[in-house]
């Protein structure tokens, strides 16, 4: 038999059933006293709200496993994303800008995304991309997209991950009909639907990057089309394709002003039971309506931090900025001719030359503004910037008050060849001090290092080695094809550090080419 003991001195005032019977100490809910062991005996009252309270908990946070499983991601416009929404997922709406392509390194896929107020690329893993393919869900150039992704957010690249293929809706665009002597670089980006009898097919060379290249060949001339490894694994009844009429859905690409036409995928292929019956064939006229909307198409409405200022709605051309127009905000478009970079320990802007046709402006923003840039400024890209009229030594500039405001038009330079080999520095002279500077270099590529999202190679010339970097997402396919081990190339890229030693990041578009 228990016998109550007096309480200790200052805990006369608390209840006897907080108290230990044995030693008198404070013991609150517990059932054995902690201090001598003994068995404290509590109110059943006392004894059922703590096991409510844990039934309470419990349902509670199945509930909130329940809301936070079956909950809606919420549909987010991209010029709303900001940088503290790095590793959210949302739900975006909008067009697939390219076809999707599968990457050499990891298997995986990626394509361009734009839902009218931005654009982003989109990784899709391996594994998602094997089920995209079975289910037909790759998408192209033009289709509609729906999904639900994960943001990858840094000053570098801005990129999503698809979340589940099971999410991912898609709804094709309809692809014109052509002759294949009608197909010219001017529907560069466009898909189209072409028809005719397989000639010959010609795999690549053992060990080589090449693709696999297929000759058509209808009533009005003749055109190659390529295709890689995976994309022949996915034809159906690849053994009698030469000699067969076949109808295929390509994309329109060009590189270094020739005309490709590439297969997305294996099952956009169609073998023919005969040759193909006369088909309604886009007009002219309609080919020509369709590029000029093409080319016509407004480029997506950037992020607006003009705080009330008036913008004007199209693009001005270099030449049309004048001093008169001082203190006015403008959108300008041209081709950047060069770009300068603050030193270290100044306080001086990054400069950017902006020239079109005869007529150059200079273009300035802060570190700030460079941290936000998507894609840098490289020359012969065509880009657009939207700042301020400023005049110094009685000549216009641009003062570009936000990152933001400057945005990639075309990578592709005017002309080739698309890097100003005369710009050159030998290897040896990069050093820590040209950190965050562009740098233009050749030399011989070495055996390629395949990384997640990119491919690096280290290049060497007769004074040293420096590993290239390029990344899939924004270095355009047919760069990335031309390079291989052995070859001599000139890159242009942004000096940068990793593990401590130094390496050149290409800049986004044709940044590097193959010289002789």
């Amino acid at each position: 038999m228990t016998v109550n003991k007096e309480a200790l001195p200052g805990h006369e005032t608390q209840s006897s059933e907080m108290n230990c019977p044995s030693c008198g100490r404070f013991v609150g809910a517990v059932t054995k006293c902690p201090y001598c062991g003994a068995k404290v005996e509590k109110r059943m009252s006392l004894v059922a709200i703590r096991w409510a309270a844990v039934l309470l908990a419990t349902v509670g946070l199945f509930l909130l496993f329940l809301m936070a499983k079956h909950r809606d991601i919420p549909v987010v416009k991209l010029a709303d994303v900001k940088p503290t929404m790095n590793f959210a997922q949302i739900r975006v709406e909008g067009v697939a800008d390219s076809d999707a392509r599968t990457f050499r390194s990891g298997g995986g896929m990626g394509f361009n995304f734009s839902d009218g107020t931005g654009t982003i690329m989109v990784f899709i893993s391996q594994k998602q991309a094997q089920e995209m393919v079975a289910r037909n869900l790759v998408p192209k150039a033009g289709d509609q997209v729906s999904f639900a992704g994960g943001l990858n957010i840094s000053d570098d690249r801005s990129s999503m991950r698809l979340l589940s293929v099971d999410e991912f809706q898609v709804v094709r665009a309809p692809a014109a009909a052509l002759r294949l002597a009608d197909v010219t670089t001017d529907l560069k980006g466009s898909s189209i639907t072409v028809e005719g009898k397989v000639m010959d097919l010609f795999p690549p060379p053992a060990n080589s990057k090449r693709p696999y290249a297929l000759k058509l060949k209808d009533d009005s001339g003749e055109q190659t089309l390529n295709f890689w490894q995976a994309e022949y694994d996915q034809i159906a009844n690849k053994d009698v394709l030469v000699g067969a009429y076949v109808r295929a859905r390509v994309s329109v690409a060009a590189y270094q002003d020739k005309l490709q036409l590439k297969l997305a995928s294996g099952q956009d292929l169609e073998i023919l039971d005969g040759p193909p019956a006369a088909a309604a064939y886009a007009s002219p006229a309609q080919k020509a309506a369709a590029t000029y909307r093409q080319q016509a198409a407004p480029a997506p409405a950037p992020r607006d931090f003009s705080r009330g200022r008036s913008v004007a709605s199209t693009s001005l051309s270099v030449s049309a900025v004048t001093a008169a127009m001082k203190g006015q905000t403008v959108r300008v478009r041209g081709r950047v001719e060069s770009v300068k970079a603050p030193q270290e320990g100044t306080k001086q802007p990054f400069a950017v030359i902006l020239s079109d046709g005869g007529a150059k402006l200079r273009a300035t923003y802060w570190s700030n503004a460079d941290a936000v840039i998507a894609v840098k400024p490289t020359p012969g890209a065509l880009f657009e910037m939207e700042g301020v009229v400023d005049v110094y030594q009685d000549r216009p500039q641009l003062q570009v008050e936000s990152g933001y405001k400057v945005k990639l038009v075309d990578d592709t330079p005017a002309s080739t060849p698309a890097v100003d080999v005369s710009k050159a520095v030998r290897v040896s002279s990069i050093t820590a001090a040209a950190l965050g500077q562009t740098r233009t270099v050749q030399g011989t590529l070495g055996a390629p290092r395949a990384l997640r999202g990119g491919v690096t190679y280290a290049l060497t010339d007769d004074t040293g080695t420096i590993d290239l970097v390029l990344w899939e997402s924004i270095i355009p396919v047919e760069v990335l094809d031309a390079l291989e081990e052995g070859a001599k190339v000139a890159a242009t890229g942004e000096v940068k550090e990793y593990e401590g030693k130094l390496q050149l990041t290409a800049a986004s578009g044709h940044s590097a080419m193959v010289i002789p």
